[in-house]
């Protein structure tokens, strides 16, 4: 399989506004779940214009880099970052802007995004894939090879850390029942672990 980056202007301008901000681990796994969502679009049938489905995937981490002063939390701070870029550099439409919102603001909000639908389940199922998720039948050999293109680079323990670090300065990031204070609270249980979160 081909592993570059579609030669798409949009894409291109996301990945540069992405890349400058966020860390080489979380780059990697944002661009993985580009791949991996546009491939879940294909095999269920899912039909979303390949550009809208590679800025939801390539900004749904953003938010782990940016806003670190807001009380809202990284998904929700990255949803509002995402739709000023693309509201300012792309033409999508108001309701189109609204998708890529829901899609990354719900991106860690089990059985939520999946039975939303469109957009929000594919980031969602691309996400959980990235993760070790069975989504397709061969995710596994999937995985395999993205991975050799895009290595994780220890993207569980970076992408956690970030998650982390955010809600320390600012609690609020982490309200009760959220992934981020999942990981919040077992930090604070044990703040001298140094393998992966065990909220992760």
């Amino acid at each position: 399989m081909n592993w570059l980056l579609p030669g798409i202007p949009l894409i291109r301008i996301v990945h540069d506004f992405v890349s400058a901000r966020v860390s080489v681990p979380v780059l990697n796994h944002s661009v993985r779940v580009g791949f991996l969502s546009r491939l879940i679009a294909e095999r269920e049938q899912i039909e979303i214009p390949e550009d809208i489905i590679w800025a939801a995937a390539l900004l749904h981490d953003v938010g782990t880099a940016v806003g670190q002063s807001s009380p809202q939390r990284f998904e929700v701070v990255g949803a509002n970052a995402a739709t000023e870029l693309l509201a300012a550099r792309s033409e999508l439409s108001g309701a189109q802007l609204q998708e890529v919102w829901d899609a990354i603001a719900l991106h860690t909000s089990p059985h939520i995004a999946e039975a939303r639908g469109g957009l929000t389940r594919l980031i969602r199922l691309g996400v959980l894939m990235d993760f070790g998720k069975d989504v397709l039948p061969d995710a596994a050999e999937v995985r395999t090879g993205l991975e050799r293109a895009w290595p994780r680079a220890d993207i569980e323990r970076t992408l956690a850390h970030a998650v982390v670090q955010q809600a320390l300065q600012v609690p609020e990031k982490a309200p009760v029942a959220s992934w981020p204070n999942n990981l919040y609270v077992a930090h604070l249980r044990n703040p001298h672990h140094t393998g992966i979160n065990p909220a992760f």
